[in-house]
């Protein structure tokens, strides 16, 4: 008997979160990075890094600084970070002409070469998780989530 109550209140539970955003944020964010780390397995990528490397191709010279509040990375966590794609031949750190304080990046001949092909993997593992919406969903979803984070200071 005591089995059958938990089992049902672990479901009258189930049922409570599955009506919270957050939850199922969560729940579609742990599939997202599962495949992302499958799709990525060869190189290896986190979605952070691919998502750094990703900018400072898009913005070759950007400061970190720069580039972690664009992330939406804490300083003390772009350090390690930027340190991990130099040690792996990624990411080229100069100082600035006028301010030496200040860190410029670049992607490496290596990165930039591997880039279009990231680029495919980063699509291909985004469409193999959302296969079951349609084109217009997708553009709804994303469209939400932008709204959430962008609203928030994100």
């Amino acid at each position: 008997m005591e089995k059958i109550e938990s089992r049902e209140k672990s479901t009258a539970e189930r049922r409570a979160l599955d009506t919270l955003v957050g939850y199922n944020l969560r729940r579609a964010s742990v599939v997202m990075l599962n495949d992302f780390e499958v799709e990525f397995a060869e190189v290896p990528l986190r979605p952070t890094t691919f998502a750094m490397l990703a900018t400072v191709d898009e913005n070759p010279g950007i400061s970190s600084a720069d580039l972690g509040r664009l992330l939406g990375i804490k300083s003390a966590n772009m350090a390690p970070l930027i340190a991990e794609l130099a040690n792996r031949g990624l990411i080229e750190r100069r100082g600035h002409a006028e301010d030496k304080r200040v860190q410029i990046l670049f992607l490496t001949a290596e990165a930039r070469n591997a880039m279009p092909k990231w680029r495919q993997q980063a699509l291909r593992h985004e469409e193999r998780v959302l296969l079951d919406l349609t084109r217009s969903e997708r553009a709804t979803l994303l469209r939400l989530l932008r709204r959430v984070w962008i609203g928030k200071g994100g």
